[in-house]
This record gives C-alpha cells, structure tokens and sequence, in this order.
C-alpha cells in the first residue's frame, strides 16, 4: 500500500510539472523552442485520441487508485486535478496552453511552426470541448 501512494504521488507531481511547463512556456524559452513546443503540445493531444481521451499518467494514476479501472471509462475523472486544480485553475490552464499557442504562431514567421500551432490548437479543443468522451 505504501509503495503505491508513494508511486501515486509521483506521477501526480510529473503531470503537475508536465502542466506547468506548458502553461508557462513563453514566460521561459525564446523563439528557437517554439516547434518543439508546439510538437510536444500536439503528441500530447495525439496521444489522447489513441488512448480513448484519457492520457496516459492520468490511466496510471486511475490504476493505482481504483485497480479495475477500463480505459475509458471515465475521461472526464482526472485525478491530479482534485490534488491541485479547481475550477479556475483549470480555465487558467486551458487559456494559457491555448493562448501560448496562439502567440506562437503569430509571432513564428516558420511555416511548419504556425501549421503545429494550429493543428494542436484544433485538436485540444476538440478533444477537451467537443469530442464523445470530452475531457470536462
């Protein structure tokens, strides 16, 4: 039991870190980062679609809490969030990410750059907003 809270704890210290990289991106790396940025952003929205909406740290962290969890099952269920998001959190997350995004490709004069911008920016929309299983 012990080794599984500790486990649990990490992963949700990753995905906090995870998080708070993307939502403060700009605020640290210049212009040579961008693509690597919006690359991640974009596999990581990607990722949610191969795994049914869920993404992966958050399945692991479903796992440890409540073994017989599906994959799935409950996308909306994010257990990292009751840790150390609320309501508003979450809006400031989803502004940031989507906000950075949007600086990005305008200011990237890369072409490929503004193309993963937008391709993530479409994508993370759909997927958190608008898909079967949306994430909120």
């Amino acid at each position: 039991m012990e080794t599984n809270y500790v486990m649990l704890r990490t992963i949700q210290v990753i995905h906090l870190v995870i998080d708070l990289f993307c939502m403060s991106y700009l605020f640290f790396f210049n212009t040579v980062f961008d693509i690597y940025y919006c690359g991640f952003i974009l596999l990581q929205t990607a990722h949610w679609m191969c795994l049914k909406n869920e993404c992966i740290l958050s399945y692991i962290e479903k796992k440890i809490i409540h073994p017989p969890y599906q994959l799935g099952d409950n996308p909306k269920w994010i257990p990292h969030y009751k840790l150390f998001f609320n309501s508003y959190t979450k809006m400031l997350k989803a502004f940031l990410i989507v906000g950075s995004l949007l600086y990005i490709a305008f200011r990237n004069k890369n072409r490929r750059v503004k193309m993963l911008c937008m391709a993530s920016i479409v994508l993370w929309i759909y997927l958190t907003y608008f898909h079967v299983n949306s994430r909120l």
